[in-house]
């Protein structure tokens, strides 16, 4: 092909099913721009179902549910996928939640604390016990990209599932750390918007660090739990069907494997400016 010339009349050999699939980055940016909009829809919700304060696990497990189908390429009706999750992992997740609430406080009280203290006092052991405050925050941050959606997406018990999360966030430390960098400037760029950056709290900034994290995480968690364990009983893990579809089809898709083919010359035109194609079989109008 010429440039700026294309032969119309040839046919190319089609899309190959079960083809190569998009590198990480560039499907993280095709999901984000399909979802865009369902972002801010599931952030509103989230700020609702959060204001109680006690309910921010359940929200959270069930804001996780969606980002893990939008991961995982499944379809999803917001508000029904959202309930559903919310009531189905709501034990677990209030427990969870309560646990995070305190760790949370004690976490700011401790960097308050020890930031007065340098402001004062600029010793050594001050800032050594500043420096494991915000070692130990970095960790535990980075497990909760775990957490949550082995929440949504496993039947464990809330100890295996911490344990897990720290094994995973070692094993997949690369994933886990651009999640906590994106986390990190988008806290940021909200931090020096303030106070015009509060008025986008309700629409913008959970539902995208949650997608962030579950995009980076999630793979992870398929490839050392859940793809093992459908290995081990000869099945194939059921969240790749975006990928394959496995059900009997009335016609086989060909895609990529037919040769191409070069459409016959036209014969004549019609009377009314038409063009008539010669062909072998019947014409379908």
């Amino acid at each position: 092909m010429a440039f700026g010339i294309y032969n119309y009349r040839k046919t190319g050999s089609g899309v190959k099913k079960g083809g190569p699939q998009k590198k990480p980055f560039f499907l993280f940016w095709e999901i984000f721009g399909n979802k865009f909009w369902k972002f801010f829809q599931i952030n509103l919700i989230y700020v609702a179902f959060c204001i109680p304060i006690v309910t921010f696990g359940p929200a959270t497990a069930a804001m996780t549910q969606l980002m893990r189908k939008f991961t995982i390429g499944e379809p999803i009706f917001v508000w029904h996928e959202f309930w559903t999750a919310f009531k189905k992992n709501f034990k677990q997740a209030l427990f969870m939640g309560s646990i995070d609430i305190i760790l949370m406080v004690l976490l700011a009280f401790n960097l308050n604390f020890y930031a007065a203290a340098l402001m004062n006092a600029s010793d050594f052991q001050t800032k050594a016990l500043l420096a494991v405050s915000l070692a130990m925050g970095f960790f535990v941050v980075m497990m909760h990209f775990y957490i949550y959606p082995q929440i949504v997406a496993l039947n464990l018990t809330l100890p295996k599932i911490i344990k897990n999360s720290f094994i995973l966030m070692i094993v997949g430390f690369k994933r886990s750390f651009a999640a906590f960098f994106a986390w990190l400037a988008i806290a940021a760029l909200m931090v020096l918007g303030f106070p015009y950056s509060a008025l986008a709290m309700p629409l913008i900034p959970f539902a995208w660090m949650s997608f962030i994290a579950t995009f980076c995480a999630y793979p992870v968690i398929q490839k050392h739990i859940i793809d093992p364990y459908y290995a081990a009983r000869g099945e194939k893990n059921p969240e790749y069907s975006r990928y394959e579809d496995n059900d009997e089809a009335v016609f086989e898709d060909m895609g990529g494997s037919e040769a191409p083919t070069e459409i016959p010359k036209e014969q004549k035109k019609k009377a009314d400016g038409g063009v008539k194609v010669k062909t072998k079989g019947k014409i379908i109008r």
